[in-house]
């Protein structure tokens, strides 16, 4: 099912996506993405920013996924979070993605591992307890924009804070949380 025209280019994806009837294994997930030749200019029409915070913009969706046009703009970055029992793969269209990898601490902090930079093209792939944060970086009027897949639609997770709260359960209501942030 899908929210508007669907891009050409997007079709044979949204056709593999249509057809699940289970969560697909991540390495899969990642591959139909990474074969998906899509540009900017591709989902041009999802392109759809927020001058306070990230937005996510739904291209399609069926029981097994939700397939998303996430815009950022410079310092835009998501919380730290997990993904419950979802896989998410992402591919970055335009601008550097800058994803920080967090670890658990055996008191229960958590704790940066590492940041890469992930140029256009780049394909992020995560799942379950894994845990992150995406950001956009680079400097002013250098806009980043990826394609997500969730499978199953991303209804639940944990938010992480480094600043030593106690984890706090995210669940989805009409696309965001209570604070507005959508994830």
């Amino acid at each position: 099912m899908t929210t508007s025209i669907l891009p050409s280019v997007l079709v044979p994806l949204v056709q593999y996506l249509d057809a699940l009837s289970d969560r697909p294994p991540l390495d899969e997930l990642g591959a139909h993405l990474r074969d998906t030749r899509v540009t900017l200019d591709d989902v041009r029409d999802f392109t759809i920013f927020n001058p306070e915070r990230y937005r996510r913009n739904l291209v399609a969706e069926g029981p097994w996924y939700s397939l998303l046009v996430l815009c950022w703009r410079s310092g835009q970055r998501s919380p730290i979070h997990d993904h419950a029992h979802s896989v998410c793969a992402f591919k970055v269209l335009t601008g550097v993605c800058s994803e920080t990898v967090y670890a658990c601490s055996s008191c229960g902090q958590v704790y940066p591992l590492h940041t890469v930079d992930r140029p256009a093209d780049s394909i992020v792939a995560t799942q379950d307890a894994d845990t992150h944060q995406v950001s956009n970086l680079q400097p002013a009027d250098c806009d980043l924009v990826t394609l997500h897949i969730y499978s199953p639609p991303l209804k639940s997770m944990a938010l992480f804070s480094i600043t030593g709260e106690t984890v706090r359960p995210w669940s989805i209501a009409a696309g965001s949380d209570e604070e507005g942030y959508a994830i």
